[in-house]
């Protein structure tokens, strides 16, 4: 019997399989069903737990020096128009790109105090200069409540802030406009500076921060944050000058228990002004008490508050704040009397005018007549 060789077997080539046959049919393959609308990355916005400004005690004081608002950075209703449909660049405000050209955020401030002094108020305050900038009121948002930046200015702008814990810097194009992924809750306060201005302002964060190409609606699960309360016509204690003022809009933007005691409480006066301090009880006659205040927030030098009594405009301190001033009265009455003062001066001064005439007539001797004797 001879023996199985099974290197021939093994060395074999395998059958091919028999092609499948043709057909003409089309083979359904069925739609993948719709992707869901995307859900918040993170958890919904949780409010910001800040202190509650209590309304005035009625027996608060009226008659207060009032803080002057902050002056409006002007531009051309034309460039205002066209700047808030600008194409948008979506950027991260946690780390936003670089500017096309780097500059010192610094030095731009100090050439516009120096060189644009008409675009800036220089006020002494504890022994400083120090700005009040304009008021940035070029602030929008989309419907993701992502706030929007836009700039009707011939000229670019940069914006400081702090967020998330850093100082950032967003460069904004002159006649552009910038979108910020701003997801984080909180009123974020900035300084923005370009070639010739200087101006202060706000956004609010909190936004739904949808994904790359993304259209439609914020889903269902996300739920928008409560913007901050502005409270109108606040009193304010200075302790560092013994003074009191009354702030037009005051917005609290946080409490901080690392803070000195008295200064915990951070507040957005005119969104404009930053200030550290305390919310009181009312019924002391001030609704908070400011020890520290920062003209240009998250930049500027801060000073103990003295700078908001320079700029309060004290009202005429013999009349009540909530009563109206008295009626100017009208000048005729005085031009009448005037007029008959004066007319009576004349006709008296006449009379004794032709009286001392008349006197000195009388006085005279009476010459006699000469008669010519023929």
């Amino acid at each position: 019997m001879q023996a199985y060789h099974t290197a021939n077997v093994c060395n074999a080539p395998a059958p091919r399989p028999a092609p499948a046959p043709s057909s003409t049919v089309p083979v359904y393959i069925p739609e993948p069903p719709p992707l869901p609308p995307p859900t918040s990355t993170r958890p919904a916005p949780v409010p910001v737990q800040t202190p509650k400004i209590s309304p005035p005690s009625p027996g608060a004081p009226r008659n207060v020096a009032v803080l002057s608002p902050p002056k409006k950075l002007e531009a051309p209703p034309q460039a205002i128009a066209a700047a808030k449909v600008a194409p948008a660049a979506r950027l991260n405000p946690a780390d936003p790109p670089k500017p096309p050209t780097q500059a010192d955020f610094n030095q731009q401030v100090q050439n516009v105090v120096s060189l644009h002094s008409d675009n800036i108020e220089l006020v002494k305050a504890d022994n400083k200069a120090l700005v009040r900038p304009r008021h940035w009121d070029y602030v929008d948002y989309d419907e993701y409540h992502r706030p929007i930046l836009y700039n009707p200015l011939g000229q670019a702008m940069t914006f400081r802030y702090t967020y998330d814990g850093g100082s950032r810097e967003a460069y904004l194009p002159a006649g552009g406009r910038i979108v910020l992924d701003a997801g984080t809750v909180g009123l974020v306060a900035f300084t923005a500076v370009g070639d010739s201005y200087l101006a202060s302002g706000s956004f609010y964060g909190g936004a739904f921060v949808p994904p790359d190409n993304f259209t439609g609606p914020p889903p269902p699960d996300y739920v928008a944050p409560t913007p901050s309360t502005l409270y109108q016509s606040v009193m304010a204690d200075i302790p560092a000058v013994n003074q009191s003022v009354q702030i037009g809009q005051v917005a609290v933007v946080g409490h901080d228990d690392s803070e000195p005691a008295g200064s915990q409480d951070s507040f957005l006066l005119d969104d404009s002004t930053l200030a550290w301090g305390q919310v009181t009880d009312p019924a002391d006659g001030v609704q908070i008490r400011v020890t520290k205040t920062q003209s240009l927030p998250s930049f500027g030098p801060t000073d103990n508050g003295d700078f908001l009594v320079t700029l309060a405009v004290h009202g005429d301190q013999g009349q009540p704040a909530a009563q109206p001033a008295p009626a100017a009265q009208p000048w005729w009455p005085w031009g009448v009397r005037y007029g008959l003062l004066v007319m009576a001066v004349v006709v008296i001064a006449g009379l004794l005018n032709r009286r001392n005439k008349s006197g000195d007539v009388t006085d005279k001797p009476v010459a006699e007549p000469r008669h010519t004797h023929h």
